[in-house]
């Protein structure tokens, strides 16, 4: 994989959260509906939580547009996206059929980008930066 490549990935993850998150805002009670639940009442964590994930994904443009200088942010998104979907994973067995499957597409994107944001450490590396 190229520079290049990496480059374009940061973009696409900075997207994939900031998008993402107004997308769960936006569509929140249709969301919820689909799977014949309310939003958490009171919403404050949940929403907490999407301003978090959208923080990131701003982080990841700054890894867009100077990917060494900021290879840091890298390590804390690999961190956040492996944590989340852990979390999460453990909570879908604990709970086995109370969460709706289609929560599990987030968690899928963010272990691809877990992998990929390791790749490119390891490519930085090997190319001294």
């Amino acid at each position: 994989m190229t520079e290049n490549f990496y480059k374009r990935m940061f973009l696409i993850g900075a997207l994939w959260n900031i998008l993402g998150g107004a997308f769960i805002v936006y569509f929140s009670g249709w969301i919820f509906s689909l799977s014949d639940l309310t939003i958490p009442q009171p919403p404050a964590y949940y929403y907490s939580w999407i301003a978090l994930f959208v923080t990131f994904g701003i982080g990841y443009l700054m890894v867009y547009r100077d990917m060494y200088k900021n290879k840091n942010i890298v390590i804390l998104g690999i961190i956040g996206k492996f944590s989340f979907s852990v979390i999460f994973i453990y909570n879908m067995i604990n709970y086995m059929g109370q969460i709706p499957l289609i929560f599990i597409i987030p968690v899928i994107g963010d272990l691809v980008f877990v992998v990929l944001f390791s790749k490119f450490l390891l490519f930085a590396r090997s190319i001294g930066k």
